[in-house]
């Protein structure tokens, strides 16, 4: 009977503690207040967080809006941002003022004590873009924090990514994702100007474009010899490339058929050389297809180079191996462009005056007529505040924010829903009032709008519009990244 008594006693106590753990609550069973530890039960495995909007990979904001749902609502959610602690929140979830750079948020999502073991996460980066330039086929942007993209055709590796891939958004340059202060897009090569005056090239190089003594072309940004200081600007061509020394004086490099690079010579050069008669005193630079133009402290304009259409502005045909001035402009200038086969000067009145071939408007005096000395730009004698000269068209940006195209239109660089030439300026489509910059390239243009947004058009053939696909468009679209 003893025995007996003891194994009921035995049974009674097992099955007391079994009925205290069926009556106790999941969410009292853990380890003190940590819910990240949670609970081991199969109800766990039933607590999921999804992030349902999120900001692009490639944002110019510096704020950012999630919002995040969880399997079985209703939950309760814990959010942190990079190194930051675990806090609650709610969706949607909004952060304001962040730092440009890479950014990672995670939500998990939590109901009677059990957490979401797996934070739903996501990464993107903070790209605010400082200026843009678009280049014969492709098309670049440096960001505030000195970071380079480049988007559009990379056969020749003018991409700067390692590859000869064209890409139609926009890709990171090798090694320059900060430190750099200005680039310049050429036909097809690229240069970036360092933060410490120096000169990197990447892209086409049989003429010697890159300036890094060989002829070797290379898909990632190489040292520029002998310029690894002193240079405040720079512009690239097609196939050569020019530079501002910090002493006002100008040295070229590359094709230099039609005496572009300034020396008095018709041979191509792999290493800068000083353009004669111009080593002090030079206020910009511009290189154009096979010509190169200077503006001096005085307002003087200088040209070189090919001169077959009249693009060198000093009332003659005949190529020139040395500057010659530009024909009545003698002061008053604020700024230059060259472009394919003309030039443009911005007056310190706020008025255009353009030069050279006009087969399709591009010198947009109203007419077809070449010519080899500046004209005036109908419409636009004051209120500019920059202008931009492409192959065969020019643009010019307002002081309201405006943009206004003229010339060749068949890819739709003109912007204006049309793909008629205009030998008249005409509005840009959608950027009449808040454009801060704009940048010509052969046979599309680039724009930076409200908010850092990038909106591009024309041709893209080789995804040099940066919005994901290798559709012309007549009326400008968001660059990938850089839209609202």
């Amino acid at each position: 009977m003893k025995r007996k008594g003891f194994l009921w006693g035995i049974i009674v106590f097992i099955l007391v503690l079994a009925g205290c753990g069926q009556g106790q609550d999941s969410d009292e069973i853990g380890f003190g207040n940590d819910e990240d530890f949670g609970v081991i039960s199969s109800e766990q495995s039933t607590v999921n967080t999804k992030i349902k909007s999120k900001p692009p990979l490639v944002s110019n904001s510096t704020s950012a809006t999630f919002k995040f749902v969880c399997t079985s609502a209703p939950c309760s959610f814990k959010c942190k941002l990079d190194s930051d602690a675990w806090t609650k929140c709610k969706s949607p979830k909004t952060y304001t003022g962040l730092a440009e750079g890479a950014h990672t948020f995670k939500v998990k999502a939590g109901k009677n004590g059990i957490w979401d073991k797996s934070p739903a996460s996501y990464s993107w980066s903070i790209y605010l873009v400082s200026s843009i330039d678009a280049g014969g086929d492709h098309t670049c942007a440096l960001a505030s924090n000195g970071g380079v993209k480049c988007w559009g055709r990379n056969s020749s590796g003018q991409l700067g990514n390692g590859t000869i891939t064209d890409s139609n958004v926009p890709v990171d340059v090798f090694g320059l994702s900060s430190g750099m202060q200005a680039i310049t897009a050429g036909g097809a090569h690229t240069c970036a100007l360092t933060s410490s005056g120096g000169v990197k090239c990447w892209g086409w190089n049989n003429y010697g474009s890159l300036g890094n003594g060989n002829n070797t072309s290379s898909n990632i940004p190489v040292d520029v010899y002998g310029l690894s200081s002193g240079i405040k600007a720079i512009s690239a061509g097609d196939y050569h490339t020019c530079a501002l020394t910090t002493t006002e004086g100008i040295k070229c490099w590359g094709y230099n058929f039609y005496g572009q690079i300034g020396n008095g010579s018709t041979t191509d050069s792999n290493i800068p050389v000083d353009v004669s008669g111009l080593s002090s005193s030079v206020r910009a630079i511009s290189a154009g297809e096979y010509h190169t133009c200077a503006l001096l402290s005085s307002g003087v304009v200088k040209c070189w180079g090919r001169n077959l259409e009249g693009q060198l502005g000093n009332g003659s045909n005949t190529s020139s191996k040395v500057p010659v001035d530009v024909s009545g402009l003698s002061s008053s200038v604020n700024a230059i462009s060259a472009g394919g086969y003309h030039s443009c000067a911005l007056m310190a009145s706020g008025g255009v005056k353009c030069w050279g071939y006009n087969y399709y408007g591009e010198l947009g005096n109203g007419n077809n007529d070449g010519s080899n000395v500046p004209v005036d730009v109908s419409g636009l004698s004051f209120g500019i505040a920059s202008i931009s000269a492409g192959f065969y068209h020019s643009c010019a940006l307002n002081f309201s924010g405006g943009i206004k195209c003229w010339g060749y239109n068949d890819d739709g660089e003109l912007g204006n829903g049309t793909w008629g030439d205009s030998n008249i300026p005409v509005d840009v489509s959608g950027l009449t009032s808040d454009a801060s910059a704009i940048s010509a390239g052969g046979y599309h243009n680039c724009a930076i709008s409200s908010g850092g947004v990038i909106k591009c058009w024309g041709r893209d053939l080789n995804g040099q519009l940066g919005n994901r696909s290798n559709y012309s468009s007549n009326i400008p679209v968001n660059v990938v990244g850089f839209g609202p």
